[in-house]
Order: structure tokens, then sequence, then C-alpha cells
């Protein structure tokens, strides 16, 4: 079936009508895909802007590598010198084991207290 712009037997006024048609399916699918081009554009911005702020954590977090490196100079230094301070007083008597650490609450009473001083007030009511 030949096209109705391309029919020699169309009036002119009618053979406009139809380009005029072609000319704006064109501009409809042209607009829908600029349309989409736009939020492509946008969905890619925001993508961007998130990468930006990974990346300025990353940054923070490079930055404080020299320190990390430092503290573990620190460290691997002190234990050298303590590895080495039996070798150099044969002497001296050993120490005995360092004592144990013990985590304290801190600005209140745990749990534990509180219940006991709970059933104790429950006893003296009854």
């Amino acid at each position: 079936m030949p096209r109705p712009s391309t029919e020699p037997n169309l009036p002119p006024s009618l053979q406009n009508y139809y380009q005029k048609q072609q000319e704006y399916a064109g501009l409809q699918a042209l607009r829908e895909a600029s349309g989409n081009l736009v939020q492509r554009a946008e969905k890619l911005a925001e993508m961007s802007h998130i990468m930006a702020d990974g990346g300025e954590a990353i940054g923070e977090v490079m930055k404080n590598w020299p320190h990390v490196f430092s503290v573990l100079n620190l460290f691997t230094s002190q234990m050298e010198q303590k590895s080495n301070l039996p070798s150099r007083h044969e002497g001296e008597e050993e120490q005995g084991p360092l004592p144990c650490l013990v985590r304290l609450p801190y600005g209140g009473e745990t749990s534990t207290t509180e219940t006991s001083q709970n059933t104790s007030l429950d006893k003296h009511q009854q």
C-alpha cells in the first residue's frame, strides 16, 4: 500500500497535511527521546554526587593512615624494646604477670544490682 503523501492523485493541500502529520510524529518521537536523555543525565548526575561523597569519605580515611602507621611503628618499637630488656638484665629476677584489666560500669548501676535491690525491697514490703 503506497504512503498517502506519495500518492500523485491527492490534492496538494492533503499531501501537505500528511507531511505535517509525519513531521509532528517525528517531533513527538524526538521529544520523547530527549526526555529520556534528560532523565538519564539527571540520574548520572545523582550517581556522580554519590560517588563524590564516597570519594571524600575515602579521602578522610586515607588521610588518617599515616597516623595509624606511626602508632603501629611506636607499638612495634616498644615491643622490640621490651623483648630486648631481659637479655640486657639477665641478673634481675623476672617480674610476675601483669595485672588483669577489669571493665567497670561508669555513671550508673548495672542491671544485676538493680534487680537485687528490687527483690530485697519486695521482700521487705511483704
